[in-house]
């Protein structure tokens, strides 16, 4: 039995299996498509239109999901409507098994550790390319399958690199696990960050990839800047200012005091290709961090870089969503726009529920 409600128009095509998770937007469980008779990630967006906010969090998830067809993404297979016009169903690709999930295990050969962070730095590569930030890139959201393929997920907080405004990066101070691998100008609120976000996270799976423990477990944000400071050295001028928030000089002076673990000294047993490679994504100013394509060529790839791999990137177009993130619309407006989806790309797999 679900541990939540579920619309019987819902299980009328799904078959509930078992809880997957769940969190503060929604649940998800593995569910039986009894059209495909294949498993799905099913998941339940709680008040996908709850206010202004959430309505486009949930827009910008299921555009930007259905405008990146890559085979390192988890594939959107089906949305549908909930009968109450509030809450929102999606329907994804089952994917085996989550990085967190074996890093906890500590089953991989050096190898399929180098294999996995070659593919996060590829489709991070892609995602840029394509204009779009993840921006909560973290073990437990790159799914792995039998074959040491990943799947990227969980684009709930992705939005499009242009017009950058107020961020919902802001509401998040409660999620422990995604601040670990939050870069230092996301700590410190600011508005105008790049996809240097996303490199520093990869900078962080790399890390763990190699040693099977996170890089920075803060208690709070400013436990966890003590702890990248700790590690990376007191940062200069120039790289405070870089980060262009306010805060960062009064959150600097409260501070607790730093205790200094320089971050080469944690790598030492490790391949210097893949220290050298951290330590050129794990920066503290934005602008000195290697980009995802610069890394894509750093020699601890080599064996399985090729130059199809930019002329891929190359190919790749930025997206542009009807209703641009740069500016903000009303509920009704993003629901409707999402309706226009739903009939338009999945109805001949959607079933609506009676009115």
């Amino acid at each position: 039995m679900a541990p939540f409600n579920v619309d019987g128009h819902i299980e009328q095509r799904y078959k509930i299996i078992s809880h997957i998770g769940s969190g503060a937007y929604g649940v998800v469980w593995c569910a039986l498509d009894r059209q495909t008779s294949k498993l799905v990630a099913l998941k339940k967006v709680f008040d996908a239109f709850g206010n202004q906010q959430d309505a486009q969090r949930t827009y910008r998830e299921v555009m930007l999901l259905s405008a990146l067809h890559h085979g390192s993404i988890i594939r959107l297979t089906n949305i549908i409507r909930s009968v109450n016009d509030a809450d929102l169903y999606l329907a994804f690709e089952l994917a085996e098994t989550d990085l967190s999930t074996i890093l906890h295990h500590n089953v991989l050969l050096p190898v399929h550790r180098q294999y996995l962070a070659y593919q996060v730095v590829k489709i991070v590569a892609y995602l840029h390319s394509r204009g779009v930030l993840h921006r909560d890139l973290k073990p437990a959201n790159i799914f792995v399958n039998s074959d040491c393929s990943i799947k990227l997920g969980d684009f709930g907080l992705a939005r499009c690199a242009q017009g950058q405004g107020e961020d919902v990066f802001r509401d998040l101070t409660g999620y422990v696990a995604t601040r670990w691998y939050r870069a230092p100008e996301l700590l410190v609120n600011s508005a105008n960050y790049t996809t240097a976000v996303d490199i520093w996270a990869v900078g962080c799976i790399i890390y763990e990839l190699l040693t099977s423990s996170p890089l920075f477990m803060g208690r709070s944000t400013l436990h966890q800047l003590s702890l990248i400071i700790g590690a990376l050295g007191e940062p200069t001028t120039a790289d405070l200012e870089s980060l262009g928030s306010n805060e960062i000089l009064s959150l600097m002076d409260a501070s607790p005091a730093i205790e200094s673990h320089p971050l080469q000294e944690n790598l030492r047993e490790h391949d210097p290709n893949a220290v050298d490679l951290i330590c050129k994504l794990v920066v503290f100013s934005p602008n000195k961090r290697l980009t995802a394509r610069g890394a894509l060529r750093h020699p601890y790839f080599a064996p399985f870089f090729t130059e199809k791999d930019i002329e891929e990137l190359d190919k790749a177009e930025v997206i542009s969503l009807p209703l641009p993130d740069e500016k903000n619309f009303a509920v009704a407006e993003y629901r409707e726009a999402l309706y226009e989806v739903i009939l338009r790309s999945f109805s001949s797999a959607c079933v609506l529920p009676e009115k």
